[in-house]
């Protein structure tokens, strides 16, 4: 697993007691679907998003409209890796699929959990190999007949407001004709001040580089030697 933010992040905690909240998305085509998917998730309070099968330099985040440095972006390499990660942190995964057996997200079928909700490809949708990784499987009843489907950047955000309502997520404050951005942090800040989070972060970077090297010192050198530029100090 690899991770990235963006050049700032947002400062606070998430509200105390309220399941978290987190967004998968799987062969995923049109970058700018990629990028409305980022700007909902920061309007309805995801914690993370996790993208599956593909490198950072092979993701786009085009249309996020200066959204993408208020989240942290995970990379894994194939579902497996995701789902092991999921259950070493008790997350639930939620497919949004149209399926037979799908249950409508209008019932609010969530428990108090951490929950990852997994979106895929515009086209094709998410296949049955890969929804047999999810724990549930839920769909956004229509009552028009006019189009099979909807956009996925519309489906995650529909989906990502029921479940931040159902959990009693706090709304953010109005001022003028918008909402109030919450003040961010750079990472010069960061790091000269960094957050318990934070610190567990550089820690796990830590645990993670000390693991490669003993696993495969020349490789561990030659990161070491070329680092991530987003990468803080460790």
């Amino acid at each position: 697993m690899a991770t990235s933010t963006g050049e700032a992040t947002v400062s606070g905690e998430d509200p105390a007691g309220c399941p978290q909240m987190y967004v998968a998305i799987y062969n995923i085509g049109k970058k700018k679907n990629i990028g409305s998917i980022v700007r909902s998730c920061v309007a309805f309070g995801v914690s993370k998003i996790f993208v599956v099968s593909r490198k950072k330099n092979e993701v786009s985040f085009f249309g996020h409209m200066g959204t993408y440095k208020y989240i942290t972006v995970a990379y894994f390499s194939s579902m497996k890796e995701l789902k092991t990660h999921l259950l070493q942190n008790n997350i639930l995964l939620y497919g949004c699929e149209i399926t037979d057996s799908a249950i409508p997200v209008t019932r609010h079928p969530f428990v108090n959990k951490d929950t990852a909700f997994l979106f895929g490809n515009e086209g094709t949708g998410i296949n049955d190999e890969t929804l047999s990784y999810c724990d549930k499987i839920i769909y956004i009843p229509q009552y028009g007949n006019g189009t099979c489907s909807l956009n996925v950047s519309v489906s995650c955000a529909i989906i990502l407001h029921h479940f931040a309502v159902w959990a009693n997520y706090p709304e953010v404050g109005i001022s003028g004709k918008k909402f109030v951005l919450n003040k961010c942090v750079s990472k010069l800040e960061q790091y000269l001040n960094p957050s318990d989070d934070l610190l567990r972060k550089i820690n796990e970077k830590r645990k993670e580089r000390a693991a490669a090297k003993e696993a495969s010192p020349d490789l561990a050198d030659l990161h070491l030697a070329y680092p991530s530029v987003d990468r803080f100090p460790g």
